[in-house]
């Protein structure tokens, strides 16, 4: 009996420091979604917070300096220019104690197949060496597109796990469907 509670306490305190290392960040765009119309919270924030409930670990939201238009088509003429421009959009605070952070979870929407422009200046802004990258994205039919491949070109002295897409329609209306895909992938990935 007591080497089962010496081992359950062990679990507790291995969870507690997994959740304390964690971090989940996350972009997300409210307003006119496609496949999902207009919604108050973006699809992306949705399966953030199911990742952070399910790991115990601090969610931080880039929060674009300039927020992106709420109509879609709008939205669309913004993301292209930045993509065809190479823009690196800035966002509003930061991570604090970054240095203590030793798992990031990292989620985004596909916009027209690639990671939005404000996600890369995040990753530039930080220093991943030595930390574990799980990229998280909602999409309406790409995927991951190209961005686990990405994410490793951008943060070449970080280790990526494998990532994890949800179409933004079930993001935004299948909580139960949302949080089975999340529990699958974490489970595969031995958390």
């Amino acid at each position: 009996m007591k080497k089962i509670i010496v081992i359950l306490v062990a679990l507790m305190l291995l969870g507690s420091a997994l959740a304390e290392s964690s971090l989940v960040v996350f972009f997300s765009h409210a307003g006119e979604n496609y496949n999902v119309g207009v919604v108050e919270e973006g699809n992306t924030a949705k399966l953030a917070k199911v990742i952070a409930e399910q790991t115990g670990a601090n969610l931080f939201e880039i929060v674009p300096v300039a927020d992106y238009p709420h109509s879609y088509d709008e939205c669309l003429e913004v993301a292209t220019a930045e993509q065809r421009e190479g823009a690196r959009p800035e966002y509003v605070g930061d991570v604090e104690n970054w240095e203590q952070v030793d798992t990031v979870f990292i989620g985004y929407p596909i916009w027209w197949g690639e990671i939005p422009n404000i996600v890369y200046t995040f990753m530039e802004n930080h220093d991943f060496a030595g930390k574990t990258v799980i990229p998280f994205n909602t999409h309406e039919g790409s995927g991951q597109s190209h961005s686990q491949r990405d994410i490793e070109k951008t943060l070449p002295d970080a280790t990526v796990l494998q990532g994890l897409a949800v179409r933004g329609a079930t993001a935004q209306n299948d909580p139960d469907a949302t949080a089975k895909a999340v529990s699958d992938w974490l489970n595969g990935l031995g958390i």
